[in-house]
């Protein structure tokens, strides 16, 4: 972990105009980039906890409408299926010849699951601790850390038996998460040491039955100043519920539109988490010579709104979290410029603090300053100037932002008003040439206020692409000027 950092500022126009009174918002991107330690064999041990679901619809198969045809019908002529329920749901379970040759043919949401944590097992030092507990009606702790550290084997073992329903343990069939989050950041606090990279992990395919419960439990690991990721698979679970969780404590959320992307999300998340680099950050900014901050964004690694953004002296304050050398910060700042004479001024102060540890130096805190300066001038040529990348950015974050809006519109009933968001991001995508995701957008728009609801398959990968629309931005120098 270094306590280093690189941060790097751009502005969305490099003049602004003097002696004029402003309303329209100019923008500072901050660009936070860790500087990687030497060698990654100091890096700070994980503390991980991850919280899977083990409810009946995990162990569920996942099939074509003509596959899914072909096998209920050879179940039935061998008189090899019950109906039952799963998660509320209607639900049908397998059993005799028929479950051991669809066992064969086809994977589940569980079975992949467990191969991407054996990965993820793969990966780790002697240094890092993980615990795995399992959840539906009640909670159960599969493997802990010193299990893990002492019989490794025997906890793939156990990974095994959870896959191929042979636990020999009873927790039910639903989806009740809030006691094994509770659990979980018992787990991570018994394991917090200076040096570690906490977090939990949660994957589940399903809708919670104890919603208000969990988050508040949620809430209380939040509080311990615990990032929680989550990872979505399929298409039946509660995408929003998810991104709240992870947002609210600055984790990550992962879609996994089928259960062959789960290991690359759960891949790519411990990557980021084994370069790590700073942890806790926090920012705050103000306006200076009469300048306004109106508000401030998180662009990358993936989009948000800063939920917790605490304002005392005119300071805008916001937890950023853990930040990674593989997943580097973006921050767009939003500022109305004072009325001001021709030449350099000051319009808005950053700082930024952190915690870091290292084998090597230690742990500590560290914190940066920068000032934001800009050249006001009444010469409309250098006026004219725009930052490309940086306007880039701002106009992708408002495709981000319309999403939000019009999910909180569908949310109250208000689909005219939805409808109008959506129309508006998708136009703003067109401008980008992001045609797919426009393409998806429009095609969702025709459903809202239907019954059904559309494709929930589309509709999660509208949200979860709109997220790390940042990402997609080609335009990578924001030195470049049009």
């Amino acid at each position: 972990m270094s306590s280093n950092l690189n941060v790097r500022l751009s502005l969305s126009h490099p003049f602004i105009p003097s002696a004029t009174h402003l309303e329209e918002p100019y923008y500072a991107l901050l660009d936070i980039q860790p500087v990687e330690d030497s060698g990654g064999a100091n890096r700070p041990p994980l503390n991980l906890v991850i919280v899977l679901d083990d409810s009946a619809t995990m162990h569920h198969f996942q099939f074509t409408d003509e596959e899914k045809e072909y096998w209920m019908g050879l179940a039935i002529s061998r008189d090899e299926i019950e109906r039952g329920s799963a998660d509320n749901r209607n639900a049908v379970y397998w059993k005799g010849q028929t479950l051991k040759e669809m066992r064969a043919a086809a994977v589940t949401p569980m079975a992949l699951a467990t191969q991407a944590i054996k990965q993820l097992l793969n990966t780790l030092t002697p240094s890092d601790r993980v615990s795995v507990v399992i959840f539906a009606d009640r909670l159960h702790t599969l493997f802990g850390d010193q299990d893990w550290s002492a019989f490794p084997n025997r906890c793939l073992e156990n990974l095994d038996a959870l896959r191929e329903q042979r636990l020999g343990v009873d927790i039910g069939t639903g989806t009740f998460m809030a006691d094994a989050i509770t659990q979980a950041g018992e787990t991570l606090a018994r394991n917090t040491s200076p040096y570690s990279i906490n977090r939990l992990i949660v994957i589940t395919d399903g809708i919670v039955q104890d919603p208000a419960v969990t988050l508040q439990r949620v809430t209380d690991v939040q509080e311990r100043g615990y990032a929680i990721t989550t990872i979505g698979i399929g298409e039946e679970f509660d995408e929003e519920f998810l991104i709240r969780i992870a947002d609210n404590s600055r984790g990550e959320y992962h879609y996994a539109a089928d259960t062959t992307e789960l290991v690359e999300c759960l891949k790519r998340e411990v990557t980021s988490l084994q370069a790590v680099a700073v942890t806790d950050m926090y920012m705050a900014v103000r306006g200076l010579e009469g300048a306004m901050v109106k508000e401030a964004f998180l662009v990358r690694p993936s989009m948000s709104l800063f939920d917790e953004i605490y304002t005392e002296d005119d300071w805008i304050r916001a937890r950023i979290g853990d930040v990674s050398s593989a997943a580097p910060v973006g921050v767009l700042v939003q500022f109305i410029p004072a009325y001001s004479s021709p030449g350099q001024h000051m319009v808005a102060e950053i700082q930024l603090t952190w915690s870091y540890a290292s084998a090597v130096t230690g742990s500590g805190k560290g914190n940066e300053k920068t000032v934001v300066t800009a050249e006001f001038t009444s010469d409309r040529d250098k006026v004219a100037l725009v930052n490309a990348p940086v306007m880039d950015l701002v106009d992708r974050f408002t495709v981000y932002k319309y999403e939000r809006e019009a999910q909180r519109a569908q949310e109250r009933g208000d689909f005219e008003l939805a409808k109008d968001k959506l129309g508006a991001a998708t136009k703003q995508l067109h401008k980008l040439g992001e045609k797919d995701l426009a393409q998806d957008m429009e095609q969702q728009m025709a459903t809202i206020g239907k019954s059904g609801g559309g494709d929930t398959v589309r509709l999660k990968r509208i949200k979860s692409t709109t997220r790390r629309l940042a990402n997609t931005n080609t335009n990578t120098d924001p030195d470049r000027l049009f």
